[in-house]
């Protein structure tokens, strides 16, 4: 007796969780560092849709000119160490945003810095919500934000 053949179209399609969030944006300068967050993240369906932006002052900017709710991302990963225009300073323009801006939008420091002193201070800032350090877990993400 020969082997019955399967069809492929026939095997159930794969199932993705619906993601978590609509907009997140990765704000970082190492286009590798990028590249690794944006594959995660995507890997477990963190967001619908995942902007990069290098340039720490550019996504000040686009903040500050955010005309519509909708426009503004959910969550923001942000790198500490970067040469613009460091990840603390971003923090401390971000306080001053307007307050829908602030209040729907929070942030995940994604550091190579270790230090406890950089950890302590980036949590000070209200907006910030975690602090991991690079390079991000998808299963310690999914784990403490699911």
């Amino acid at each position: 007796m020969a082997a019955k053949r399967l069809d492929p179209s026939s095997y159930p399609p794969d199932v993705k969780p619906t993601p978590r969030f609509k907009k997140v944006l990765l704000i970082d300068d190492s286009e590798v560092d990028l590249f690794i967050n944006r594959t995660i993240l995507k890997d477990i369906s963190f967001a619908k849709e995942i902007n990069e932006e290098m340039n720490p002052e550019r996504a000040m900017e686009f903040l500050k000119n955010v005309e519509r709710l909708s426009q503004v991302p959910d969550i923001i990963f942000l790198d500490l160490n970067m040469p613009i225009m460091s990840g603390f300073e971003f923090l401390a323009e971000f306080g001053k945003l307007s307050e829908f801006v602030r209040s729907k939008c929070k942030i995940i420091v994604v550091t190579s810095s270790p230090s406890a002193m950089d950890k302590h201070r980036a949590l000070m800032f209200k907006s910030v919500i975690r602090y991991f350090t690079k390079p991000i877990d998808k299963y310690i993400i999914s784990s403490t934000l699911f």
